[in-house]
């Protein structure tokens, strides 16, 4: 495989790769076999033949995942991007197993065996893996020590997307698997896209899961997606939303291209739907480093877009009178209450500025810190206003529960990525498609990600932090195979088939 050191076992094979395979294969035939026969004892014939497809269904997706990796990483992808209520596993006295986290372990059981019997090399560079490790390690041990707490939390805000980084980096090692990861978020794209508009016009045919119409509660008039949460979906919306550029860049038919340009323009009315400010500073960011990255490629496919956004909204769908959008950006309250909640997180990481007050601490400690905050140029905010406000963004919030130890290593995480991306930008050959393309996108969508964390904190979920950190491992870990099949001074890898 291109870009990835092979070890090859004595006598030219891959080492066991062959006996595991059939060791786990007879252990299967076996297990099934003693299940058939208990079920048929207690379940009839029915239930038996039920089982039995499920267990076909579950050999089956064995097979593809030890042949194709990249496969139940997508699914992984799938489920933490929305979908992770399909199906769970409740233990008492263990987090809820719902499938972004069974299919997790699963990946990650299936990576461990893959990289054993292959002997398969991680890749390297190898610094930001360590900071990525100590800081969520860092976080950890304050979970130890508030007695696991807030263990769920941790796995939901740090275990998943630093599980994300690795896994990415070292899965997704070939053209193919970042074309078909483009497509694969491409579809997820045009699904948010759909459903929040579907939600505004009342379109409720074209509206999954179902659970999604009982919404309503604080987020009442507002697109809130399969996460129930406005501002998270369109966060998610506005980072997403330069994939089209890239699949319209990487097809040739005019039909498909008007039917990705189609989706790009619903995105953008998607992304409005939510009416949050954060969210649309997020997809123009997201949408503007895309194209600065890219001008002469990606800016022909926007244009056009931008010129006919405005005219159909107002002139079709008279958002010029959308009452909803004038009440949200006139809205002064909101502001006056994160920046009330900012001026708080302050006071606590003035008391705590080494080790912070501790992982998801502030919302325990707050009451102590709560007072009127005089800012000149604004009214007085009092402290009704924001009395029960959880943090609302990625910087001041860890600063206080953090310390500056965390936050350093949060900080020294960004950095590397973008040292990462700069030079990879910067050093790219001629006929290197990765950072022709594929890295402006990468980019884009990382950079929605900080700006939208200015105003909205994504560590009460998975899903935002687990699409910023699987594009961050591909941009630290991915190797161009233009790049990497030049001849190098060192030993010749050995072939892979």
């Amino acid at each position: 495989m291109p870009g990835v050191r092979w070890a090859a076992a004595p006598g030219g094979t891959r080492g066991y790769g062959g006996w595991l395979a059939f060791v786990g294969y007879f252990a299967t035939a076996c297990l099934v076999l003693v299940a058939t026969r208990g079920m048929l004892a207690r379940a009839g014939s029915s239930g038996v033949a039920v089982a039995l497809v499920g267990i076909l269904l579950g050999i089956l997706y064995t097979i593809i995942s030890f042949r194709y990796l990249s496969v139940p990483f997508f699914v992984w992808i799938l489920s933490v991007c929305g979908f992770r209520f399909l199906w769970n596993i409740q233990a008492p006295g263990l987090p809820d197993l719902y499938l972004d986290r069974l299919s997790l372990i699963w990946l990650s059981v299936v990576f461990l065996v893959k990289s054993v019997a292959e002997r398969r090399a991680l890749r390297g560079p190898f610094r930001l893996d360590g900071f990525v490790l100590l800081h969520g390690l860092y976080l950890l041990a304050q979970v130890v020590i508030q007695e696991m707490t807030y263990f769920s939390t941790w796995t939901a805000s740090v275990l998943l997307p630093y599980a994300g980084f690795f896994l990415a980096k070292n899965i997704i090692v070939k053209k193919q698997h970042l074309h078909s990861l483009m497509w694969v978020v491409l579809a997820l794209s045009i699904y948010y896209n759909v459903t929040s508009v579907a939600e505004k016009y009342d379109l409720n045919w074209l509206i999954w899961p179902k659970y999604i119409l009982t919404a309503g509660g604080e987020f009442a008039g507002r697109s809130q997606g399969p996460f129930l949460q406005a501002p998270l979906f369109g966060t998610v919306i506005g980072m997403l939303l330069p994939v089209h550029l890239y699949c319209l860049a990487a097809v040739k038919g005019r039909m498909v291209r008007t039917l990705l340009t189609i989706s790009l323009a619903v995105g953008l009315a998607g992304l409005y739907f939510t009416y949050t400010r954060g969210s649309w500073l997020a997809g123009l960011a997201a949408l503007g480093t895309t194209v600065a990255m890219n001008r002469r490629v990606y800016l022909r496919f926007l244009t056009p877009v931008l010129v006919l956004a405005p005219v159909v909204a107002v002139g079709f769908l008279g958002l010029a009178q959308d009452k909803f959008m004038k009440e949200r950006v006139e809205n002064e309250d909101t502001i006056g209450s994160r920046m009330g909640t900012a001026v708080t997180v302050a006071r606590v990481w003035r008391d705590h500025p080494v080790f912070g007050v501790g992982f998801f601490q502030y919302r325990n400690v707050r009451e102590k810190y709560i007072q009127p905050v005089e800012i000149p140029g604004l009214p007085v905010i009092r402290f009704q206003q924001f009395r029960h406000n959880s943090i609302h963004d990625i910087y001041l919030g860890p600063l206080a529960e953090e310390g500056l130890v965390g936050t350093a290593m949060q900080a020294a995480i960004y950095v590397l990525i973008f040292v990462a991306l700069i030079r990879k930008f910067f050093g790219r050959a001629r006929d290197d498609p990765f950072t022709a393309r594929i890295l402006p996108i990468l980019g884009g969508i990382m950079i929605g990600y900080l700006v939208g964390g200015i105003a909205f904190d994504y560590r009460f979920f998975s899903v935002v932090g687990a699409i910023f950190m699987v594009c961050a491992g591909i941009t630290d870990g991915y190797v161009a195979e233009t790049v990497a099949s030049r001849p190098t001074s060192g030993p010749e890898p050995a072939r892979s088939a």
